[in-house]
This record gives structure tokens, sequence and C-alpha cells, in this order.
């Protein structure tokens, strides 16, 4: 019973409005990226982290592939919000990041929450 409340999203995991984007954006203490997306991230005084998304329609033009992307980089997060520390993360995707299949669309965004894991982990050493 214990493993579902930490693979869950609920509004609880979700940055919801304007301030917690905002915040993100003015003060990112971390930053991650690959050709495909950018993490922005900074601390929160949460037990958990938070993600939000920013999905540009001059990035990914269709919105069935603004979704799909937002589908997977929820679920990565979803599984792995247990290895991340109390952060609030913004996901930017990058210019033909749609062209991707999800199998290297999971792959790329795996890729970065390890770089941020091994950011956080250095700034507390």
């Amino acid at each position: 019973m214990s493993d579902i409340p930490s693979h869950c999203f609920d509004k609880t995991r979700r940055l919801l409005n304007k301030a917690d984007y905002k915040s993100v954006f003015d003060d990112a203490v971390f930053k991650v990226s690959t050709q495909q997306a950018l993490f922005l991230s900074r601390p929160n005084q949460l037990s958990h982290p938070r993600l939000g998304l920013v999905i540009a329609k001059k990035n990914v033009r269709f919105a069935v592939q603004r979704n799909r992307v937002k589908r997977i980089v929820r679920e990565s997060f979803r599984l792995n919000q247990s290895q991340i520390p109390s952060l609030d993360i913004v996901v930017l995707p990058r210019r033909n990041i749609d062209k991707l299949d999800n199998e290297a669309l999971h792959k790329a965004i795996a890729k970065l929450w390890k770089q941020l894991q091994h950011k956080t982990k250095q700034k507390r050493n």
C-alpha cells in the first residue's frame, strides 16, 4: 500500500499557478539540458518534488505531439519521483523533440532525471 502514494501524480505533485512557474524561472538553482529538453529547478519547502510543463507551439507544432510529450514526461516523473529531491521542476521541450519515437523520448527524459539527481547530490556535498 505504501508504494501507491509515491507513484501518484495528483495536484500536490504539480506546479499549478503562475507564481509557482515564475519562482522557478526567476530563481532556477539547477539547470540540466540535452538537445531534446531543458529542465529548470529550484528547491521547495515540501516533502516531495513538483512538476510543471511548458511546451511551446513553436517547438512542438501539433497538439497530438504536445500531448504525447506531456504524457511521457509526466509518466517518467511519476516513476522517478522517489529518487528526486524536493524540487520544483519546469520541463521545457526543445524543437524537434516530437520527432523522437516513444522509446527514444523515454531515454532522453531518463537521462535528464539522472543529470538532475547528480547535480543536486553535488550541491549537497
